[in-house]
């Protein structure tokens, strides 16, 4: 019932979002098509500049610009060259979305621009609809099915998650990354087979690493969560899955055979996808106490809703209210560390809250440190254990026979805040 909730959402961010209103679509597209048309994918140069000033001009039909407030360039500019303001090429992201969108669009024959824009919208919400399963699997194994539901269905009714999983965006992907990432290590820590486990840890991290940037913090705590199941897990047997674990190996050297000649190219250009976070050097904005500030309000806000490319937040009064339910919530989680009537989910609280902590200490790393803006949308490769935290710090506050009452309200609070942001941004926006 929620999957369907979430997909029904979906299906009408699909429909009421015109195209290229999702952050980066233009570019992302384009990008696809040139993997889509091109037998090799090791291209010197992956821009079909005729493409770019197709999608431009289907930019303009659609009122792109009218939503910067800006009137729309007459003539049309021949590629995303002559838009060096809102647009950017795509050409050294990382591969495995758009192999996956081209192989969608080769075999599904679409050949006109706006519908291949929407199949790939599909696409998205096919990847997310996966992504809230192992959210509630992984949650269910550490918190109980009361606590997994819950954290589900917030996740199901949050604007912005379900506007990124309705995007022409290697996030949706990115995300479910992350979700898997979330399900196999509460089975690492509850005692599921450590081996086959393990491999799917690494498999999910390799995927996401692959996919978008967002998912760099993956190799972070793939590093991270076999500690905390060392220190506070039931680690399962490792003889019991070998054979499991020899077919994995095995399935991963075969298939790095095959894609050897690409590769090796393909970590080159994840490197100078990756080269603006990886810089380790203090930006002159970074100094700043108020960038800092800007920052951090910016990445919260952005998380839960600003629709469009930035340009639609929510009403500043829900924004700040946001901002204290997740210190209440953070609060109630450290509370719940010291209760004893709590401390089956301690483990639990460990996990998350690691896991949250590495993904925004890597968007700071990546962002803030280097002088970019915020996109909270970054974060939403842990939105599961987030929202574990935030269901489970918000019922530390209250003594158990409470807590009926305390999901009904913590529920009432997100459909409300749902309902505004449809109400009062995306559809006042949009039509």
């Amino acid at each position: 019932m929620i999957v369907l909730v979430f997909v029904l959402r979906g299906a009408l961010a699909i429909a009421v979002v015109p195209p290229w209103q999702h952050p980066d679509e233009p570019q992302h597209l384009a990008l696809v098509h040139v993997l889509a048309s091109q037998t090799e994918l090791d291209l010197p140069d992956r821009r079909d500049v005729n493409f770019e000033h197709r999608i431009l001009r289907s930019m303009a039909a659609h009122g792109w610009w009218r939503h910067y407030q800006e009137r729309t360039p007459d003539p049309v500019p021949a590629s995303f060259d002559g838009v060096p303001d809102h647009l950017s090429t795509t050409v050294n992201n990382p591969p495995v979305y758009y192999l996956l969108a081209a192989a969608v669009l080769t075999l599904g024959g679409i050949e006109d621009l706006v519908t291949q824009s929407y199949a790939l919208r599909w696409m998205g919400l096919a990847l997310a609809a996966p992504t809230l399963l192992c959210i509630w699997a992984g949650t269910r194994r550490l918190f109980g099915p009361w606590a997994a539901g819950g954290a589900t269905l917030l996740t199901a009714v949050h604007p912005q998650f379900v506007l990124m999983s309705t995007a022409v965006n290697p996030a949706a992907l990115a995300n479910l990354c992350g979700a898997v990432f979330w399900w196999q290590a509460a089975r690492l820590l509850t005692g599921a087979p450590a081996a086959a486990t393990l491999a799917l840890l690494t498999g999910a991290t390799l995927v996401g690493v692959f996919t978008k940037r967002s998912g760099a913090p993956l190799v972070l705590m793939l590093a991270t969560v076999p500690m905390i199941a060392w220190a506070r897990g039931r680690i399962g047997r490792w003889r019991a899955s070998w054979p499991a674990v020899v077919g994995a190996a095995g399935g991963l050297v075969v298939i790095g055979l095959l894609a050897a000649d690409w590769l090796w190219p393909e970590v080159e250009r994840l490197g100078a996808s990756w080269s603006y976070g990886l810089r380790f050097s203090w930006a002159a904005r970074a100094r700043d106490w108020g960038f800092l500030r800007d920052f951090t309000a910016g990445l919260s806000d952005s998380a839960w809703l600003v629709a469009g490319w930035l340009r639609y937040p929510a009403p500043s009064v829900w924004l700040t209210l946001m901002r204290v339910l997740v210190v209440v919530a953070a609060g109630g989680c450290l509370v719940g560390l010291r209760r004893p009537a709590m401390a089956a989910w301690r483990t639990g609280i460990v996990l998350a809250g690691a896991l949250v902590a590495l993904q925004v200490a890597g968007v700071y790393g990546g962002l803030w440190v280097n002088g970019y803006g915020p996109q909270g949308r970054y974060l939403f490769p842990v939105i599961g254990p987030f929202m574990a935290l935030v269901w489970v710090g918000m019922h530390a506050w209250w003594p158990r026979q409470y807590w009926a009452y305390v999901s009904i309200g913590v529920v009432a609070f997100f459909v409300v805040f749902d309902a505004v942001g449809w109400g009062h941004v995306i559809l006042p926006a949009y039509l």
